[in-house]
């Protein structure tokens, strides 16, 4: 399993639809999956979300870490938005 380090946001960066998760104990990781990767703090290396997907941590998930109160969202390594699938058959 690899542990990605997030990336604090920007002053003023907020998305139009995403939100931000509370760390209320440091101990637990506010999401918990079962991908390939631990995505932890980029201040004090507090895991934030264990076994995720890349897919599912976009930069419309934030994070506010239970340990030193940084705001971090993820990391997307080649900058494109995932999109859900096409629905069968060309609906969506």
């Amino acid at each position: 399993m690899a542990s990605i380090k997030m990336r604090a946001i920007r002053e003023g960066e907020v998305p139009p639809d995403g939100g931000t998760a509370l760390q209320e104990d440091a101990d637990r990781p506010v999401f918990n999956g079962n991908g390939p990767d631990d995505y932890i703090c980029v201040k004090c290396d507090n895991v934030l979300a264990h076994a995720m997907h890349p897919i599912q941590m976009t930069k419309k998930v934030r994070v506010k870490c239970g340990v030193c109160s940084t705001i971090n969202v993820a990391v997307e390594v080649d900058g494109e938005v995932p999109r859900r699938p096409a629905w069968p058959g060309g609906r969506g």
